[in-house]
């Protein structure tokens, strides 16, 4: 197997963070062009942080939304103002980040070579690109979690080896308490931790280590039961906080089997054959996974079919079979919010946490396809041509997918109107009342119609306070038709400066 000495891992590692880096902040301030209305909801909490230094853990509006990538943002925002491109940069940096921590965990469960493809595809992938260009929280789901893998696992290598464990285990279970503070969809890991500390346990009880062991993942739950303290204490108080569960559950269609079996093939078809319909997270129909990648997930995921077969039926201590059992776990349990929503499956954001597996699975799929040719004594320069072409086409491929294709989508260009509507409204002189009307009937959140916190973010006029600074209003429809209630508004107000947004 390919090995690599511990500077050149650095150095290939690097490399591959700029090259990911350049994919997420080229063109940064103007792609993508559309401020989505979730995105523009998690700004205007920001605002009204700025405002009231009231930090929360969940924020009501919007369907509710756990609070971390709002609390965070309010940094940059603070610093650069009211920008779309500057709500965006924490899910820039978290993504990045992720990219770091798949490389760590797949050196520790694989190789190095394999942690460095893996990171690598989460780099090149379209679909991790596009949520690091997106101001929402999904982007923090899989970083939280590859973080509180790895440094679970660590903690565990450590309790094996005999080594000081306590401060790894108290890293994981903050990272992991924390990571549910970040997406609805993470709310489904406890099953994966729950089986990665049952099989360490098993193996520290039959390897004679179970002591050390029992105590680093003590550890880890305390601290992360700890961290869920404060959401809990919500979930307590808050009869909606999952409502939005509520809402796109399986349940509520006539035949819920049979939508969750249609739900499991879409979900496993989103990486090889069609990908979200929705323009706003992906060129509509797109895979999830360029064909070449693809095919290293279908390799990775058939030798860990066959190694975990071979485990449980002829009881080997196979070194490989642990490993590769629970990232195909993971695959499974993040599929979980996929397969049980019936809501534009498959879906970008809800499976988001099936990105580092994925990618992990293809990392380890090109590492073994590498050592099969090698082993069929190919001659090396058709290898490295081979290796060169796929390569070149996988690093290619998101650049020209993102700026080529998806930037100039018409369907995207028709979705700009807001943003058109917040530059008309900003360039108005502030003394001048101004009067945004929402014609379509539509619930409001702090007063402003919901179809508005776009302009609302952009125009920083969403609390009342910058209302009246900013001299913007909100009208929103009640039960006119949008037409005639426009008309109606700009009636009542002869002379005003009325924006009509349909």
């Amino acid at each position: 197997m390919l090995k690599l000495r511990s500077r050149g891992s650095r150095v290939l590692l690097l490399l591959i963070l700029a090259y990911a880096a350049f994919l997420r902040l080229y063109r940064f301030d103007t792609l993508p062009p559309v401020l989505e209305r979730d995105e523009a909801m998690n700004g205007c909490n920001v605002l009204q942080v700025l405002e009231t230094h009231d930090f929360k853990v969940f924020y009501p509006e919007n369907n509710g939304r756990e609070g971390l990538y709002i609390n965070l943002a309010v940094v940059p925002v603070r610093l650069f103002g009211n920008l779309a491109w500057v709500l965006r940069l924490p899910a820039a940096l978290f993504g990045l980040l992720t990219i770091w921590g798949v490389y760590l965990l797949g050196a520790e469960l694989f190789s190095t070579p394999c942690g460095l493809l893996s990171a690598l595809f989460v780099a090149a992938s379209f679909w991790h690109m596009m949520l690091s260009r997106l101001g929402y929280r999904t982007v923090l789901a899989p970083c939280f979690l590859v973080f509180a893998v790895y440094f679970l696992l660590r903690a565990i290598s450590r309790s094996r080896e005999g080594k000081p464990c306590f401060g790894m285990a108290i890293l994981a279970g903050a990272t992991y308490g924390l990571g549910f503070y970040t997406y609805i969809s993470y709310r489904a890991t406890p099953l994966l931790l729950a089986a990665i500390l049952g099989a360490y346990g098993l193996r520290s009880h039959r390897e004679g280590w179970s002591g050390p062991y029992l105590k680093a993942a003590a550890v880890f739950v305390a601290v992360a039961a700890a961290l869920l303290v404060p959401l809990t204490v919500v979930f307590l108080r808050t009869p909606s906080f999952n409502d939005r569960i509520s809402q796109v559950s399986v349940l509520n269609t006539p035949h819920p089997f049979v939508v969750a079996t249609k739900n499991i093939l879409k979900t496993a078809g989103m990486f090889f054959l069609r990908g979200a319909e929705d323009v706003r997270g992906n060129v509509p129909g797109r895979p999830h996974a360029f064909w070449p990648v693809a095919s290293m997930i279908l390799v990775g995921a058939a030798m860990g079919v066959y190694a975990t077969y071979r485990r449980i039926k002829y009881r080997t201590r196979l070194p490989e079979a642990l490993p590769y059992a629970l990232v195909l776990w993971w695959m499974a349990v993040a599929a979980i919010p996929v397969v049980l929503s019936n809501e534009g499956v498959p879906h970008t954001l809800r499976a988001s946490l099936m990105i580092p597996p994925g990618f992990l699975l293809a990392g380890q799929g090109a590492v073994r396809s590498y050592a099969f040719l090698v082993s069929r004594r190919l001659p090396l320069a058709w290898i490295l041509c081979g290796a060169f072409l796929f390569f070149a086409a996988v690093c290619y491929e998101p650049y020209r997918t993102y700026f080529k294709v998806w930037a100039v989508d018409p369907q995207l260009a028709a979705l700009t109107g807001l943003m058109k509507v917040s530059e008309l409204v900003n360039s108005l002189p502030m003394e001048e009342p101004k009067y945004i009307v929402a014609t379509r009937i539509g619930p409001a959140e702090n007063g402003v119609p919901r179809s508005l916190v776009t302009v609302a973010f952009l125009t920083r006029s969403y609390t009342r306070r910058e209302q009246q600074y900013t001299n913007i209003h909100y009208i929103g429809n009640t039960n006119s038709a949008p037409e005639s209630f426009c008309g109606q508004v700009m009636a009542s107000l002869p002379g005003k400066e009325v924006i009509c947004v349909k």
